[in-house]
């Protein structure tokens, strides 16, 4: 880029290793909890992946440990089915129980839900819910054809009682043949008892105003733990892509509130690496003083991966 796009981060990279599975498989979530924060025991969480069977994505899930970096055996828990038109993608795992799960997943279209009765255990999907793309900022004014909705897993928690889960769902748009698309929010409600989910509303100001007037998107695709703070603000990682430029860089955003809806500050975090050509469904972790961000990277040969950069925090 002949300039710089945004001012550097306050984030040092320490460490890049494109591919932490050493198979194809492109990351998708971790398993949260209901406030949006990465569910850890004994330094380990499930792993949710996905991976190319045929010509659609399924879902996988293993377990994984943070410190030594280290990935057990993996399971299959969501599998495509006819109507999909990409397959099915984890991108939001949720612990609402023990026994009671739910993945909010992309199918190629649409956003939509699945129920588990565990963590590695196989999703049923929820057929009541479905948010499909509705022209307007969505489709940038265009007609819906073509245009993709994919969940995330930025979570900002309105409510929780004994029989329901309120909250606010990141998600965003997309139209690949342009490389077009815009972050927003969703108002989504689960009920503990029936075990359904339900969309409320679209936030009213969507479109999250990160992307400049000479990017084609601004998007994430992916994950994002509440718990994350810099500089005492909340984070909000996302990639880019300059007008008519298949480049694509990774930029942080900083803000007061945690929906975005105030003064933001906007960084550069990083270009693509090695075989990279474009890194999303980000997720960030928190480890000391040092920052972990796992993302699906595709490769040069069109092949998806899990990858993870190692920041220090300034």
């Amino acid at each position: 880029m002949r300039k710089q796009p945004l001012p550097p981060s306050p984030l040092v990279l320490t460490e890049h290793v494109e591919d932490l599975l050493r198979e194809p498989h492109g990351f998708g979530s971790f398993l949260f909890d209901t406030s949006g924060e990465v569910i850890v025991h004994n330094d380990a969480t499930w792993l949710y992946t996905t991976v190319l069977s045929g010509t659609k994505w399924e879902s996988w899930v293993r377990p994984f440990a943070f410190k030594r970096m280290q990935a057990g055996l993996a399971r299959r828990v969501l599998a495509a089915e006819p109507d999909d038109r990409r397959g099915a993608v984890l991108h939001h795992v949720i612990q609402i129980a023990p026994d009671f799960i739910v993945g909010f997943f992309s199918g190629g279209k649409s956003v939509q839900a699945a129920v588990a009765a565990g963590p590695d255990q196989p999703f049923q999907r929820d057929p009541s819910f479905k948010i499909d793309p509705v022209q307007g900022w969505e489709t940038q004014g265009g007609p819906p054809e073509g245009w993709v909705l994919e969940v995330n897993g930025a979570l900002v928690k309105i409510q929780e009682d004994p029989g329901r889960l309120l909250f606010w769902q990141g998600y965003d748009s997309y139209l690949a043949t342009r490389l077009l698309g815009d972050l927003a929010w969703a108002k989504i409600m689960i009920d503990k008892k029936t075990r359904r989910i339900s969309l409320i509303a679209r936030h009213p100001s969507n479109p999250l105003p990160f992307r400049r007037p000479a990017w084609s998107c601004a998007r994430c695709g992916g994950n994002l733990s509440s718990n994350v703070r810099i500089r005492g603000r909340y984070a909000f990682f996302y990639y880019f892509r300059p007008a008519r430029a298949k480049d694509a860089y990774i930029a942080l955003a900083l803000c007061k509130d945690p929906l975005f809806q105030g003064p933001t500050d906007h960084f550069l975090v990083d270009r693509m690496r090695g075989r990279e050509e474009v890194a999303e469904k980000f997720q960030a972790v928190p480890q000391g003083k040092e920052l972990l961000l796992f993302s699906e990277s595709r490769f040069q040969d069109q092949s998806w991966h899990t990858g993870v950069r190692r920041f220090s925090v300034l």
